[in-house]
């Protein structure tokens, strides 16, 4: 068998690490130029810095490689010996210590790449696995036997999805390689139910049926013959455990605070690793405000970069508080609404599905961009935070339904006094679609999750034990969704978006710790989201030290923007389109629902329509922007 590096090839633009391979199960040479053509190219944008392919007969592995650590080429990927192959995207933050493990080995690089490979091949996929520990989705094929292993990391914050069908199996870093390059169409009933957010949230289909996402905590194993099994390597319960919960319990707060502190503090270290400069995405709360301020202890003059939602939303004032107290310099782009119009085709291009839930997408890209164009290839980011610590408004509310066996009138003067309470006690999402089909379309997830984690929290007394469950389910549901989104708007710009609460030992932590550390009962109404109650407490706590008094009572904003919610759009946007197709709507219909229906709601349905324009329609950019331009407006 001969292997051959077939060649480099550089891309000039200016667009992280993506992976992606494929294997023709029939000799098709159309499909095999098709898919060469089309991988070489379509995820240049995650990595800039090399990009090259390595084939074994009809067996193909791309790299597009965005250097974060060793930027020599002895550190360029597809790495590969007479018998192995590795495609890697992600960091190991742990493998100088790995390295420790391989005492035979002569290191040609300063990698973490290499490290991975003779780990592979020293101790094996299970051992590995269990061993790393970091942020990565990787390919590793023997060309002795034939077997393909895919892998992806505990919490799903690196990408990975497969095709396996009649002619081909194949794997690429996004949904949109894969779509593009086999000329997938997007399933039409999954489309129209993507306006309630279920893609984005799936941690298992796609909107294209044969495009499956490879789920957190798992590998694939694949045989000569294309038979893939699965295996689970990592459950978020194997980090629930009573005994380390019942000696939490037993500490004291100054011990406890002090161990997070730790923990966290090391984390945010670890995640500066870089052999180039690290930024650091702030937006005026708590959790961007605190990374930051731990990685100021390790890197003195670290950037910060924040988009500044122009108007009512703008928490410009807030970051700029925060880089003054902490004397570091703060980058911003401002973001209008009318920069939602102009990039909107472009995000939901890159995000392979409607922009429903997540508009701040958005923003988000404009940063990471902006962080780019100041030579960051990589930024801190506090996501995660309000997952561990019940930090959203809905959640924590819940704890104050107890108001609700107060005396009526006790109610009114709150409602008065406080109008916006009774929409967190009594949320009224809108959706004309049956609960039923949305959960069915969601795969029963949230049922599924909610069973085992009251299983899992058994030892937990029954008046708390739904926090600790909703923890363990937004943990799985509602992160895997801001995941996709970080991933997404961040390689757009070829920036790598790291998450120091989500290393393992952070989050082993937080899931065994009481919730007397996550949410405390106080005197003040302060909040109406979470009236007599302060969130996130031990964050708070630390943040004591290092912010000013101002960010630590901050309640959470979550970097608002109009998107969809205040967007008229006209009648003749869905004209002739998917959603009229889909949903047989006549012009009369399309005039009475934009005319009668929420403008949210509509809004979704347009975000749908620009995906199908994109997928389904293939139009062409300016068609789509000329078509936005023309029926989209802010009132």
């Amino acid at each position: 068998m001969k292997i051959q590096f077939i060649h480099q090839y550089r891309n000039p633009s200016n667009y992280m690490c993506g992976i992606s391979g494929f294997t023709l199960k029939t000799d098709n040479g159309t499909l095999k130029n098709s898919l060469l053509e089309n991988f070489k190219t379509l995820q240049n944008h995650r990595g800039p810095d090399h990009n090259a392919l390595w084939n074994i007969n009809n067996t193909y592995f791309f790299h597009d490689r965005l250097a974060v650590i060793d930027g020599s080429a002895t550190a360029n990927q597809p790495f590969y010996n007479d018998r192995y192959v590795l495609c890697y995207n992600g960091e190991i933050y742990n493998f100088e210590k790995l390295k420790k493990n391989l005492p035979n080995v002569h290191f040609q690089s300063a990698s973490d790449t290499e490290v991975l490979f003779y780990y592979l091949i020293e101790f094996g996929i299970d051992k590995t696995l269990k061993d790393i520990k970091g942020m990565f989705a990787f390919s590793f094929y023997c060309t002795t036997t034939q077997e393909l292993f895919l892998a992806r990391d505990r919490y799903g914050i690196k990408p990975l999805y497969f095709v396996n069908n009649s002619g081909v199996f194949a794997f690429a870093s996004e949904t949109r390689t894969l779509a593009k390059s086999l000329q997938l169409k997007p399933d039409s009933y999954k489309t129209i139910m993507s306006i309630n957010s279920t893609v984005e949230g799936s941690t298992t289909y796609t909107l294209f049926n044969d495009i499956k996402n490879i789920n957190a905590g798992t590998y694939l194993k694949v045989s000569e013959h294309f038979t893939v099994t699965e295996h689970t390597y990592y459950k978020l319960s194997d980090d629930i455990d009573e005994n380390l919960f019942n000696e939490q319990k037993k500490k004291s707060k100054k011990q406890v605070i002090t161990e997070f502190e730790n923990l966290l503090g090391s984390s945010v270290e670890q995640m500066l690793t870089s052999d180039f400069p690290v930024g650091s995405l702030v937006s005026g709360g708590i959790d961007s405000s605190i990374i930051s301020s731990l990685a100021k202890q390790y890197s003195p003059n670290i950037e910060l970069y924040t988009a500044n939602i122009v108007g009512k939303h703008s928490e410009y004032e807030d970051t700029k508080l925060l880089a003054s107290h902490l004397n570091l310099n703060l980058k911003k782009v401002d973001f209008l609404p009318t920069d939602f119009l102009n990039n909107w085709q472009q995000a939901t291009e890159y995000n392979a599905a409607p922009i429903v839930y997540f508009t701040n997408a958005l923003p988000l890209a404009q940063v990471t961009k902006l962080a780019r164009n100041n030579n960051r290839k990589v930024v801190l980011s506090g996501e995660g935070a309000d997952e561990l610590f019940l930090g959203y408004s809905k959640l924590i509310a819940q704890r104050y339904k107890s108001a609700l066996l107060l005396p009526e009138t006790v109610l009114k003067k709150l409602y008065k006094v406080y109008p916006a309470l009774h929409n967190y006690l009594f949320p009224s999402n809108y959706s004309n679609l049956e609960p039923f089909n949305i959960r069915l379309a969601n795969g029963f997830k949230s049922e599924v999750l909610y069973n085992e984690g009251n299983d899992i929290y058994n030892f937990i007394p029954k008046n708390t034990k739904k926090y600790y469950v909703d923890s363990y389910e937004m943990m799985q549901k509602h992160l895997h969704a801001l995941l996709y989104r970080n991933d997404r708007m961040g390689m757009m710009s070829s920036v790598e978006v790291r998450f120091p609460f989500l290393h393992e030992d952070v989050i082993k932590y937080i899931m065994n710790l009481p919730l007397e550390y996550k949410t405390k009962r106080t005197v003040d109404f302060h909040n109406k989201k979470h009236p007599f109650l302060t969130d996130k407490w031990i964050v708070r706590e630390i943040a004591k030290k290092y912010l000013p008094k101002k960010l630590v009572s901050k309640n959470k904003n979550g970097l608002p923007i109009d998107g969809l919610t205040n967007l008229k759009i006209q009648k003749d946007f869905f004209t002739n389109g998917y959603i009229a197709e889909h949903l047989q709507l006549t012009k009369q219909a399309l005039h009475y629902m934009i005319e009668n229906e929420n403008p949210y709601f509509i809004g979704k349905l347009a975000s749908v329509e620009v995906f199908a324009m994109l997928y389904e329609y293939h139009c062409n950019t300016e068609e789509i922007q000329e078509k936005i331009n023309r029926n989209c407006y802010y009132k």
